[in-house]
């Protein structure tokens, strides 16, 4: 009978606990690009978020014997569940993110192209693009900040994605392919390997961002 009671009182109590919940809309900034979320803190102790992050930037790299033109895309969505063990705006993070962020690359044009220490004729061999590419589920971990209750707010975020080795590929783009020597093909991917292999470290991406909450 007494659990039959404590079920019941539960079952009553749970609607009340959801309708106290604070709903927040949070657009930020950050390294994931510019982003927007909703916050949802339905206990003291817990919360929940989900957030979607979007932009670009630009940058020349050098990588091996190629200079490139870069450009990182940012496009990632994530799930987490927020812990406030002060039941307070202090918050540990965990989560998910499908990462589809990617660097594409373009060679930068010239009268040359050295490939794995041998130069080619541009006129030849044309240009090499690829894309740099990493896991599309990342785990996050975090620490931060985020206010309850209506009204706005400044939340601010650190962690780690955790993204997997990072996965080059290339292709050429030969202007006369029956003046590109067999060569070329073998010294482009010894070149892709020695690329991939020098980047192999980077799993781990690093987020910082800053937002504004507004809670209702």
């Amino acid at each position: 009978m007494k659990r039959i009671v404590g079920l019941a009182l539960c079952v009553v109590a749970l609607p009340a606990s959801l309708t106290a919940a604070s709903i927040s809309i949070v657009p930020s900034i950050g390294t994931l690009g510019l982003g927007a979320g909703v916050d949802v803190r339905a206990l003291p102790f817990v919360g929940f978020r989900v957030m979607g992050n979007a932009g670009s930037h630009s940058q020349d790299l050098h990588k091996q014997d190629i200079d490139y033109n870069g450009k990182l895309k940012l496009n990632n969505l994530g799930g987490l569940v927020d812990f406030y063990p002060l039941a307070s705006g202090f918050r540990i993070s965990a989560g998910l993110f499908s990462n589809n962020n990617k660097i594409d690359l373009t060679s930068k044009p010239g009268q040359t192209i050295t490939v794995n220490g041998i130069q080619y004729p541009s006129s030849a061999v044309g240009n090499v693009t690829g894309d740099v590419r990493f896991n599309k589920t990342s785990p996050y971990a975090g620490i931060g900040w985020g206010r309850s209750g209506r009204g706005f707010g400044l939340v601010f975020d650190i962690g780690v994605l955790s993204q997997g080795s990072p996965k080059l590929r290339v292709q050429a783009n030969p202007t006369n392919p029956a003046a590109v020597p067999a060569s070329f093909y073998t010294n482009l991917e010894a070149e892709r390997a020695k690329t991939e292999n020098d980047i192999r470290n980077y799993k781990y991406y690093p987020v910082v961002s800053l937002g504004l909450s507004f809670g209702f």
